[in-house]
């Protein structure tokens, strides 16, 4: 349930905790959408929504389909059948085409103008797929592997996953070894981050070949900025460690945030925007610790008093970190009382800003830059407002359909019971 990825263009960080939602917080007003795009029966099956150029693109696995809708207006612009044998993953549009990989593992292009098939690969492998990432004439598609506990603590491997790279223009391909569930594009170098079928190492891999270029041993996370990679867990130690991403060196290294226990999967890390600071956030603890990215010397640290994890990292003068007492499993199923809240803290030092009681957060926050903050509470998405925390409106969407609420473009989209609908923030 933990991960981190970009949130989008902002200027302040967000993360994130899951739990079970309670209407213990007084409602905000509910905000009229601006528009609704019915798909027809196929909206049970959404997978996923992305925004590039004036389009939003929606993925349904009944069937197999990408639609492409205005995203000013609502209004369809084209609907896709595409070659899949199981659901869709979220769409990656590159210039004039867009690539989307399927469970199956099937890869289709197609047009972004009109949704026309360019090419559709056979199946490359079985497991959840992520958002194919082009470098350069390549395609690089990540069809993760799916692993299972059982009760005495052995992981099996259910499906095998597999990573490749595929020319961008035949589907041809290129190159392939075993993936498992980070695929990082590090475009200037040509090159992108990935970790091993097995998960014993992180490797920087050529992306027209797929030649590992260096390595390093199991990361607990993983984070880019323009020239340097940071990671958390190498070797024995609980540290922080910047390496140069041409080469491989070690640049810095400093004490991460103490693990809740020896099983813990460490400090989470992510990087702002202007390049200036790491965030590290170990989810057990609660702690936060900000480093300054050219020398390692911690600039703050602080403890929540909820698990929380890192989802997005971008400069600004505040951090926001939405958070759950419920995650812990603390409350009774019949309790009252509200179960996390949201809170923005000084990027400069850390010191709190406001913190505003809420019920809990199931989604990352997502920031509407100088304005909001909005977050997911159950079936709906909340707005607070950046400078006070003030809860501003609300909007229905359905129960877990996205993991961060998608603004872009002055406006909110959200998967509703029929479709799709956008909301003006």
């Amino acid at each position: 349930m933990l991960g981190a990825g970009v949130v989008g263009a902002g200027s302040l960080v967000a993360w994130r905790v899951f739990g079970d939602s309670r209407e213990a917080v007084p409602a905000p007003p509910e905000r009229p959408r601006t528009w609704s795009y019915a798909m027809d029966g196929a909206s049970g099956a959404l997978s996923s929504l992305s925004v590039s150029g004036g389009s939003l693109y929606a993925t349904a696995d009944g069937p197999p389909s990408v639609h492409a809708v205005n995203a000013a207006s609502g209004r369809g612009r084209w609907v896709a059948e595409v070659k899949a044998e199981a659901g869709l993953g979220p769409v990656a549009v590159v210039g004039s085409n867009l690539y989307v990989a399927a469970e199956g593992g099937q890869v289709n292009a197609l047009a972004a103008g009109d949704g026309s098939r360019r090419w559709a690969s056979g199946a490359l492998g079985g497991g959840p797929p992520v958002a194919p990432v082009v470098i350069g004439s390549t395609v690089c598609v990540l069809i993760k592997t799916e692993k299972v506990a059982d009760n005495a603590g052995s992981t099996h491997t259910l499906v095998e996953g597999v990573l490749c790279g595929l020319d961008a223009a035949s589907g041809r391909t290129k190159w392939r070894t075993g993936g498992n569930r980070l695929l990082l594009a590090d475009r200037p170098r040509g090159q992108l981050v990935a970790e091993s079928r097995d998960g014993d190492r992180v490797s920087v891999l050529d992306a027209d070949t797929g030649d590992a270029r260096w390595s390093l041993p199991r990361q607990d996370s993983v984070a880019l900025g323009a020239k340097v990679m940071y990671a958390t867990g190498a070797g024995k130690a609980n540290e922080v460690v910047a390496y140069d991403l041409a080469t491989g060196a070690r640049l810095w290294r400093s004490p991460a945030p103490p693990k809740e226990s020896g099983r813990s999967p460490g400090a989470r890390v992510t990087v702002s925007d202007d390049g200036r600071t790491v965030y590290a956030c170990e989810a057990g603890t609660g702690a936060v610790y900000a480093y300054d990215t050219a020398t390692g010397d911690r600039r703050w640290r602080v403890t929540v008093d909820s698990p929380v994890t890192p989802e997005a990292a971008s400069g600004g003068s505040a951090v926001f970190l939405a958070t759950s007492d419920g995650f812990r499993g603390s409350r009774s199923s019949g309790g009252k009382e509200p179960d996390g809240y949201v809170t923005a803290r000084a990027a400069s030092d850390g010191k709190r800003l406001w913190r505003t009681t809420s019920d809990d957060c199931t989604s990352a926050p997502a920031l509407v830059p100088g304005r909001s903050v909005l977050l997911a509470h159950g079936s709906h998405i909340w707005a607070y407002d950046a400078r006070t925390g003030a809860r501003l409106w609300r909007v229905a969407g359905r129960t877990g359909a996205a993991r961060v609420p998608l603004v872009a473009g002055g406006r909110l989209y959200v998967v509703t019971d029929t479709g799709i609908g956008a909301v003006a923030v």
